[in-house]
């Protein structure tokens, strides 16, 4: 498995320069291969390849000292990138989506170097330092807040500016861990009213963004004439509260998945299709604000990691259904309890939680009675309405 550690960057002034001259020759390159493929199959029918572009650049770098002195590894990241542009490009043709071909891209706007060969021997240790060191590029320190792991192949490197500081990601090679036996299953309903249900009846609160800034920073770049240097600072201001968000709810998420694969061994989860569902005007908003989809990536990530199964399963049905006698119950968004005619009454979202709780054991191959916990909430539906207690995670 493909594990990413993202660090941050340690520059000089200079450093940064020089950086930011590579990034233009990067969006230079990207220019010139997208501007030669056009060209290429408007005269003869026919693209250019990944290859064909890769032996042109062998021949700018011999009479280009500027492109000769830049690692040759920094601009196969570039074709290689526009290449999977292509390749995106066509399956989405095929595919009859909405196909976007690929765009010229601006100087200014050309933020990441990839590396993905022979790049093993670039990330040196100097003393209790990791220092990156690739040719052309600026001495770039590396500031690790984990352990990197060691006596693995480092099998990429991505050096991305962004609005409030410089990162490095590096991505490892690690071997998959077993699966571990399950012991203690739950199920997740991921909502907007609460952000997770889980099956044992805890929750977790829906995320509430504070837009008061970002409001008065957009306000006052609308104000701004546009090409302006204060239009520039402004914009800039913006950014940086739009990556402070963003970090922040990535840390909750990281904190949030890591306490689930601690304490259960077997998940199940929603598929949902997110896009879909973004057409409803009235929820989309909210929909978004709960990063549905980044919390699933991280859980699938991190129980990948711990040996943790992950089974995604149908969501379709499993608020209607009733989990004591498996009766459909129908009912709208509105209603937030469930009341079946067995006698069986719980909040709407637990009892979709425990329904994805069976459904993703049945995925799976196992027998319900042989959960203890699924038992034990089994003992409990009998008991009137199920009040689910809430855990407040602070950021």
């Amino acid at each position: 498995m493909i594990r990413t550690y993202k660090c941050r960057a340690k520059l000089t002034r200079s450093g940064h320069e020089a950086l930011s001259r590579v990034f233009g020759m990067c969006a230079t390159l990207y220019n010139a291969c997208l501007e030669e493929r056009i060209g290429c199959y408007k005269k003869t029918g026919e693209s250019r390849s990944y290859y064909d572009q890769c032996k042109a650049l062998t021949e700018v770098r011999a009479n280009d000292p500027e492109y000769a002195n830049i690692s040759v590894q920094v601009f196969r990241g570039v074709m290689g990138r526009i290449d999977k542009a292509y390749k995106s490009f066509f399956r989405r043709v095929r595919t009859k989506e909405k196909a976007g071909f690929p765009r010229f891209k601006s100087s200014r706007r050309w933020r990441t170097i990839e590396i993905n060969d022979q790049c093993w021997h670039m990330l040196k240790r100097e003393g209790q330092k990791l220092v990156l060191k690739i040719k052309g590029l600026p001495r770039i320190e590396v500031k690790t807040e984990r352990e990197l792991p060691s006596n693995t192949l480092l099998k990429a490197i991505r050096i991305t500016r962004k609005p409030l500081r410089t990162e490095v990601a590096l991505s490892y090679e690690l071997p998959t861990p077993e699966a571990k036996p399950v012991g203690s299953p739950i199920g997740i309903d991921m909502g907007i009213s609460k952000r997770l249900t889980l099956s044992n009846g805890e929750t977790v609160k829906k995320r509430e963004v504070d837009r008061r800034r970002l409001i008065r920073l957009q306000r006052s770049v609308s104000r701004k004439k546009k090409g302006s240097n204060n239009r520039r600072k402004t914009v800039s201001l913006l950014a940086k509260e739009w990556q402070r968000l963003a970090g922040k709810e990535r840390n909750y998420l990281h904190r949030l998945t890591s306490e689930i694969v601690r304490m259960y061994d077997f998940i199940a989860v929603e598929k949902l299709e997110t896009k879909k569902m973004l057409g409803n005007r009235q929820l989309a908003k909210s929909i978004q604000e709960q990063t549905w989809g980044k919390f699933a990536a991280l859980l699938n990530e991190k129980a990948e990691s711990a040996g943790v199964t992950v089974v995604a399963v149908n969501p379709k049905g499993t608020s209607q259904e009733c989990s004591s006698c498996g009766a459909t119950v129908e009912k709208s968004l509105s209603i937030r309890t469930h009341r079946c005619t067995c006698g069986y009454e719980a909040d709407r979202d637990l009892n979709a939680a425990i329904n994805i709780l069976h459904r993703g054991i049945s995925v799976a191959g196992g027998k319900l009675k042989q959960s203890r916990m699924v038992g034990r909430m089994r003992d409990k539906q009998g008991a009137g309405l199920a009040r689910p207690r809430t855990v407040e995670v602070t950021i």
